[in-house]
């Protein structure tokens, strides 16, 4: 029975209680024509209020009782509306994820399924194409980063590019877009991997880059451990954390406010090798664009101590991430605020704790152990690190200081090339305190 008939059925139930109510006043009698007078004792005033407070009572539980049934109602039709939304937005979100899942998984196909409309519009002059010739390119997935999934087009044999798809992005109009990601194509750097063009609607935001021929760092220091693979030296370690620097330095010096964080997710999957194997920095400046509940759960400078502890970001969130790549080029271990599958230790503490218990000798990767001359290097690089890594960012150095001692750091000459196990007791907890600018800071 719908809830509008049993109130139309309580209702009716009301009229005929109250008619009862007046059949069965004592006080009314039908068959003698002079009780309709009224007599003024006691016994008549009980009769005329006793039947009355009756009526009151039966009105006041009716009523009660459709309250109640009303508000039954109103919570069914609550539950009813709120369980056929969770079950649309269900529906909704596997037919996202299904569609991306085949988009991801085909060779070929077409980058937005031609949904598109509209032009690319270009922030650099290295490359051109159109709209329709990105929605015709054969694509291949390249997975689902933080904010999007990411494709690889391939426009002609001479141009490759990636594609980024966009979700969970500030709700800017067309022109606030437009305007953000020409800051970001503005800074000019070798180090530094630019966007080329945007496609900006309602439906679809999309962020065109030059592909990265050679990968990232992330494949090239972890990648086919235990496996037959080809080491990475401490030379070339040490040349990825000097380029990174320059492309962080350049980002801080050109961004004006200090409360700004100028790339703000700086890891090792952003790291990547050009085809003439050139370090360049990508990713960078999409805190701007990106909804800031989303930029605080997946973007490394807000995994910081400030952004834990303060809720704050800064400049200096980005020396804390730079740190953790150093420390993470120097031990081959994966930071657990980067890694891909949610593993990985928590590399700040881990190296503090190695510090503070005199093992220092163990924390780096043995694959820069072979070198001879590198450990002065190893060990110059460690303070940096721990110094970028300070729980304080007032404590902290700034990128221009920081890449300036990078830089002061030289590899090993090639005459000292051969391989050569040298002895781990050469790194002493001594040496971490020549440098007086590096204060180890407590874990």
């Amino acid at each position: 029975m719908e809830p509008s008939q049993l109130l139309q059925l309580l209702l009716i139930f009301v009229l005929l209680l109250l008619h009862s109510t007046d059949a069965d006043d004592p006080s009314v009698d039908s068959t003698n024509p002079t009780s309709s007078s009224v007599v003024m004792n006691d016994s008549a005033d009980d009769s005329y209020k006793n039947p009355f407070k009756s009526r009151m009572v039966i009105i006041f539980v009716v009523l009660d009782v459709v309250g109640l049934i009303v508000v039954v109602w109103l919570f069914i039709l609550y539950y009813k509306k709120a369980k056929k939304f969770n079950k649309e937005m269900k529906n909704r979100d596997s037919e996202e994820e299904q569609e991306n899942e085949e988009e991801i998984e085909a060779g070929e196909g077409e980058v937005v399924g031609g949904k598109a409309k509209g032009k690319l519009i270009f922030m650099r002059n290295e490359a051109y194409f159109e709209l329709d010739d990105l929605l015709k390119a054969s694509a291949e997935g390249l997975g689902k980063g933080n904010f999007g999934n990411s494709y690889k087009a391939m426009l002609d044999e001479d141009l490759i590019v990636v594609v980024k798809r966009f979700r969970d992005l500030k709700p800017l109009s067309t022109e606030e877009f437009g305007k953000h990601l020409q800051l970001i194509a503005a800074h000019n750097h070798p180090n530094l991997l630019p966007p080329l063009a945007y496609y900006c609607s309602r439906e679809e935001k999309l962020l065109v880059y030059k592909f990265a021929d050679n990968g990232n760092l992330f494949d090239r220091l972890h990648g086919g451990r235990g496996q037959n693979r080809v080491p990475f030296r401490w030379n070339s370690r040490l040349a990825v954390a000097q380029a990174v620097a320059r492309a962080l330095e350049h980002l801080h010096l050109n961004t004006k406010t200090e409360t700004m964080v100028p790339h703000g997710n700086l890891k090792s999957t952003n790291v990547l090798y050009t085809k003439n194997n050139t370090i360049v920095v990508s990713d960078y400046g999409l805190a701007s664009i990106i909804a800031p509940p989303i930029a605080a759960q997946r973007m490394v400078s807000y995994k910081s101590p400030e952004y834990q502890n303060l809720r704050r970001v800064s400049k200096k969130s980005d020396v804390w991430s730079y740190g953790s790549l150093l420390l993470e080029l120097l031990t081959g271990r994966i930071p657990s605020h980067t890694a891909p599958e949610g593993n990985g230790v928590d590399i700040c503490s881990w190296v503090h704790r190695a510090v503070r218990e005199e093992w220092t000798a163990e924390i780096f990767d043995h694959e820069i152990c072979t070198r001879r001359g590198s450990c002065e290097g190893m060990l110059s690089l460690l303070q940096i690190a721990i110094g970028c890594c300070d729980k304080s960012p007032e404590k902290r150095p700034d990128m221009t200081e920081v890449a300036k001692e990078v830089a002061n750091i030289q590899a090993v000459g090639a005459e000292a090339d051969d391989d050569f196990s040298f002895d781990r007791s050469s790194f002493t907890d001594d040496s971490l305190s020549t440098n007086p600018s590096i204060v180890l800071a407590d874990a």
